[in-house]
């Protein structure tokens, strides 16, 4: 139901007092696709901005894995560890490059490579863990 009072002038036949034509709610779109296309017209799909090309807000959640890790890009920016010091997934050293392999927590996987105490590039919310749901 729509009250009269946000409806304009023109949509009743002796228009509307109450209407205010400066009151208004701009809404923008992107053309996404063509979905159809004849001789005489071409109908386009449109998405709102939140939803351009399938991006989802927010695009980090608050949990204590690693956002970093979890998006591949351990060994890269924003993780930046450059380290030769090599280990597998649950935080054991090791001495072969192809078994680094990042665990996305901060006790296994952070702190053995920059060190405990250290300030580190974790891409997760450890302290979320803590809290009941």
């Amino acid at each position: 139901m729509t009250f009269a009072h946000y409806l304009d002038a023109r949509n009743f036949p002796e228009g509307n007092p109450e209407a205010n034509p400066t009151q208004e709610k701009i809404d923008v779109y992107y053309i996404d696709s063509k979905t159809h296309e004849d001789n005489t017209e071409i109908h386009f799909a449109l998405s709102s901005p939140a939803d351009l090309q399938g991006i989802q807000i927010p695009t980090r959640q608050i949990h204590s894995l690693c956002t970093w890790c979890m998006r591949g890009l351990y060994r890269k920016s924003p993780c930046n560890y450059t380290g030769d010091r090599y280990f597998d997934e649950d935080g054991n050293p090791t001495d072969d490059p192809s078994k680094d392999a990042c665990s996305g927590l901060l006790s296994t996987g952070c702190e053995p490579r920059f060190g405990k105490g250290n300030q580190l590039p974790l891409g997760g919310f450890p302290g979320s863990a803590l809290l009941r749901r």
